[in-house]
């Protein structure tokens, strides 16, 4: 009754991890697999999709093979804001075999109130100086001002494309659907010798869906930063973003 989803992925990886000296030649070589699996679960869905409560967890474990000697990784991240390059947690790049991910999520849907939370957990078979465990996690809430609810798809156990009851008009009553939203993420980067640094953001948003496939997206944005080593290293430091965005779907 489409109340599960499960997809399972397999994949080969191929190509160069550099571009100096034989590193160029080896577009063609395997250098290591990915093996990916997500489930979700509806235990309760009614109002006709105006009430729900899905559950999900997804694994990947990743290889990376002895073809290519000195293969790095990295772990990093953007202070919630993709329109800036600055990364204030890094990891820098360090050698690794394998690493393997764990990623529940949970999201509670009652009519225009909605919370939604999942926590990353990646842990890393390092070449040398022992195994590290990064983790990430958010908490987020929203409340639709105009009474709209968030659309899920059952089929794909993920939410999709907002559309409000009233499209945006300029002569005819329509204000289209506004969203208040409030969301707190945790990313810690420090372990095992490693001290990327540790981020927690405060985000709160204004969202004005004029039409499905058109939006405004106001967002305020408290970044603090502790306990970074690598390269410009941070003690403590704070972080203020305001943001304005319009987007169209096509």
């Amino acid at each position: 009754d489409q109340r599960m989803t499960w997809a399972v992925g397999a994949f080969l990886n191929t190509g160069s991890f550099g571009n100096l000296g034989d590193e160029q030649d080896q577009l063609s070589e395997a250098n290591g697999y990915d093996l990916t699996g997500r489930v979700t679960g509806l235990p309760y869905y009614g109002d006709h999709g105006r009430r729900f409560l899905h559950l999900g967890l997804s694994c990947s474990y990743q290889l990376r093979g002895d073809a290519i000697e000195g293969a790095q990784v990295e772990f990093r991240a953007r202070p919630e804001s993709r329109l800036t390059n600055d990364k204030l947690v890094d990891t820098g790049q360090f050698g690794a075999n394998w690493k393997g991910v764990i990623n529940p999520e949970v999201a509670v849907v009652s009519g225009p109130f909605s919370l939604q939370g999942e926590t990353c957990i990646t842990y890393v078979n390092k070449d040398t100086g022992g195994n590290a465990l990064f983790w990430g996690s958010y908490v987020f809430a929203s409340y639709f001002l105009t009474g709209e609810t968030r659309n899920y798809e059952t089929s794909k156990g993920v939410f999709s494309q907002l559309k409000p009851n009233r499209n945006f008009h300029f002569t005819e009553e329509g204000w289209g659907a506004w969203e208040l939203a409030l969301r707190f993420s945790y990313l810690d980067l420090n372990d095992s010798g490693i001290n990327g640094g540790i981020e927690q953001d405060i985000t709160a948003g204004l969202n004005w869906y004029l039409t499905p496939e058109t939006r405004f997206m106001f967002n305020c944005i408290r970044a603090r930063v502790t306990d970074r080593n690598t390269p410009p290293s941070v003690d403590n430091a704070l972080a203020h973003i305001f943001q304005i965005r319009f987007q169209m779907y096509f």
